[in-house]
């Protein structure tokens, strides 16, 4: 026998014990808890799916929502809204910014931004909402911070929705 031929049957030898062993399981131990990776995720989907749920029931009322400690949180802006969210077993926060109010001015910054003189507007590398506090962050270049600043002050871009400006540590992204 060549030595290919050796190496071809060591090989395919180990892969099908490879494979017969890995069929094999405990005849009676015990099963396999899930690990703490498995079960996050699966908590983690299903307080995604929730949300999707409240989302979808709170309409108008719903503003944003994130995870902490494990619990679905959910910024809404009525108490009957807040009270659906406490029987689903999420945890309610009474904002007065709703989610559609928050996109509006997410676009409005976002045309403002396209029409700030040269540099300014490329200057603004991001722009996050934030049901929670009911604001936009805009991060902005730090040489271009002083005057992103004062036109944002000038123009109310985002009309009652306050904004948040920040120096940013990162690049920008197309607008």
């Amino acid at each position: 026998m060549t030595n290919r031929k050796m190496a071809a049957v060591v090989l395919v030898a180990t892969l099908t014990g490879g494979l017969v062993m890995s069929a094999c399981g405990p005849v009676d131990g015990p099963e396999k808890a899930p690990s703490a990776e498995s079960t996050a995720s699966t908590d983690s989907s299903a307080l995604l799916l929730l949300n999707d749920t409240l989302r979808t029931k709170l309409g108008a009322a719903y503003s944003d929502s994130w995870i902490e400690e494990n619990k679905l949180h959910i910024a809404v802006t009525t108490e009957s809204a807040a009270e659906i969210v406490k029987e689903a077993g999420a945890v309610p926060k009474i904002v007065s910014i709703d989610a559609a109010q928050l996109e509006a001015a997410l676009q409005a910054v976002s045309a403002w931004q396209a029409k700030l003189p040269e540099g300014q507007g490329a200057a603004i590398h991001k722009i996050v909402p934030d049901g929670r506090t009911g604001t936009l962050t805009i991060f902005v270049a730090a040489e271009k911070l002083d005057a992103v600043s004062i036109a944002a002050s000038a123009d109310k871009p985002a009309g009652e929705v306050p904004l948040v400006i920040k120096e940013s540590a990162g690049l920008a992204t197309p607008y």
